[in-house]
């Protein structure tokens, strides 16, 4: 199964230029500062992409400015569209779980997270993995790490930190971080990151 990973688009994503795939998965942000307008307009850009699956979860831009926790993502989605709140669907016998954005706090444990996941989406990147910030510091979560290690699902998927843009193998683990956005220039700069599953056993 082909899967097309992109994130961080922040009201960008028409810009994109996309390969064709089974799965088109993002990983949050896809507003730029809690903007309306742009959550609509991607839904429905998102709506008419000819992928058989399409899959998001929101990212820490995807809020109310006016109050920080509450989400613009509508309850209301079309049918075509995957929408994932520390939750999973099940596509070609993979389990595929999505976590929204967490504040860096490491009193969350993440053992929400199932142990039988094959893909893990969440907008926070794990600690010292394709998490480092422009000014040097590692902004990846320690406990989130440390319970991706446990679970050592395919595909690790997350976004959130732009300039960390790549992907990385540690064991059987793959980890992407396809930001696509840069805030200067503010337009996409980085291509999507294509992921081929491999079959279960």
């Amino acid at each position: 199964m082909k899967i097309i990973t992109i994130s961080d688009t922040h009201g960008c994503h028409r810009e994109l230029e996309l390969p064709e795939g089974d799965v088109l998965i993002h990983a949050g942000d896809i507003c730029n500062q809690g903007d309306k307008d742009q959550v609509k307009d991607f839904i429905e850009w998102f709506d008419e992409l000819k992928y058989p699956y399409k899959i998001f979860i929101q990212g820490n831009h995807d809020r109310d400015l006016l109050q920080n926790k509450k989400s613009l993502i509508p309850e209301k989605l079309p049918d075509s569209i995957i929408y994932l709140n520390d939750s999973f669907c099940i596509i070609d016998g993979l389990k595929i779980w999505g976590s929204p954005f967490y504040e860096e706090d490491e009193t969350i444990e993440w053992e929400f997270i199932p142990d039988d996941a094959d893909i893990v989406i969440t907008h926070n990147p794990p600690y010292e993995i394709l998490d480092r910030a422009p000014s040097g510091n590692l902004r990846g979560l320690k406990k989130l790490k440390k319970r991706i290690q446990e679970i050592r699902p395919q595909l690790h998927l997350f976004g959130h930190i732009h300039v960390s843009y790549g992907q990385m193998k540690i064991g059987n683990v793959t980890y992407i971080n396809p930001s696509n956005y840069n805030a200067v220039p503010a337009k996409i700069v980085n291509p999507p990151i294509i992921f081929n599953t491999q079959n279960k056993e």
